[in-house]
């Protein structure tokens, strides 16, 4: 399972519709995994939610969280970070239609767009501390025996 070179880790990021995975840390001190959408842009990730978001209520007691996006099919692709959250907006209706074009297609995603737009969302950076990939089938060399 080779690691993917930056440009190959950024293309994987950037094209396509694949969901991120966000892990946040509940009060009791569980994992909360959430699918969203994202941009991955300048070597951070944002997402953006609605402020009643349970992910977003962790985010605000612990900024420690984790991701993953992964691919389903062979050949497996995937990218797992440690991240730093922080909220960039907590009343973010900045432009995100290129976000609904990239998950919805190009007339779904502008209408929804149009049509939520006006809607604040909490908009936030996760930074990654850590940042591991790879892609393919295989074991990597460390799982082998000796």
């Amino acid at each position: 399972m080779p690691k993917l070179s930056i440009g190959e880790m950024e293309e994987f990021l950037t094209t396509g519709s694949k969901i991120l995975k966000l892990g946040t840390v509940t009060a009791g001190g569980y994992p909360y995994v959430n699918p969203l959408w994202y941009s991955y842009e300048k070597d951070v990730f944002l997402v953006a939610g609605r402020s009643k978001a349970v992910w977003v209520s962790h985010i605000k007691k612990n900024p420690k969280t984790s991701l993953c996006i992964d691919t389903y099919v062979a050949p497996y692709t995937r990218v797992i970070a440690e991240t730093d959250a922080e909220i960039l907006d907590a009343e973010w209706t900045g432009d995100w239609e290129h976000w609904a074009h990239r998950y919805l297609g190009e007339k779904e995603g502008h209408q929804y767009y149009e049509d939520t737009k006006h809607m604040p969302r909490v908009l936030v950076k996760l930074t990654p501390r850590k940042l591991t990939n790879w892609a393919g089938p295989g074991w990597h060399p460390r799982y082998q025996e000796s």
